[in-house]
């Protein structure tokens, strides 16, 4: 037997996957609800009955890697100092490639995303993965991994033609030349 969506589950998929197409190609400041309702083929109030606004909206897009960015957060919390920086080098490359169009919407974002209560706890745990690839408590080792956490999403935003693998690697490797070992 076919397992079938229910409407209003698929119409709000269809919004999510609509937001995050335009998030990206327009930047989430110059996408309205009317734009995003019109790519999904429903009305502004329907959007409104399943979000209660642009930021709500944003916050389903971003749901999927924070919900891996939160996996991730929960495992390295078991790990020592060493085994903690190690994870977070390996895995937070691995997450910011497969999620690479979210990186793209996070950027836009940037400047207002402390007025944003909706994804606070995302950003809340990129902060707490930033300190578990410092490995230390140093400020200027935390600094150190912010850049290298800063360079790494930005190329994972513009890959230059480069394959997943290919931007895994160069990621990883950049990670690992600029942070030492705890």
């Amino acid at each position: 037997m076919a397992v079938t969506t229910p409407a209003r589950e698929r119409t709000r998929l269809e919004i999510v996957r609509q937001a995050m197409r335009l998030f990206q190609a327009k930047g989430y400041n110059a996408v309205s609800l009317q734009d995003i309702a019109s790519a999904a083929g429903c009305s502004k109030a329907t959007v409104l009955y399943h979000f209660n606004g642009k930021p709500a909206v944003l916050a389903a897009v971003l749901e999927p890697a924070a919900a891996d960015l939160a996996e991730l957060i929960k495992t390295a919390r078991t790990l020592s100092r060493a085994e903690a920086q190690e994870f977070a080098i390996q895995h937070f490359t691995d997450l910011a490639v497969v999620h690479r169009g979210v990186v793209d919407v996070i950027q836009d974002v940037i400047p207002v995303i402390d007025e944003m209560p909706e994804i606070a706890g995302l950003v809340a745990d990129g902060m707490q993965m930033t300190r578990y690839m410092a490995g230390s408590d140093d400020p200027l080792e935390q600094d150190l991994a912010q850049f290298a956490v800063n360079g790494l999403l930005g190329a994972c935003r513009r890959p230059d033609g480069r394959t997943d693998e290919e931007l895994r690697r160069l990621c990883e490797h950049a990670l690992r030349r600029l942070i030492r070992p705890a």
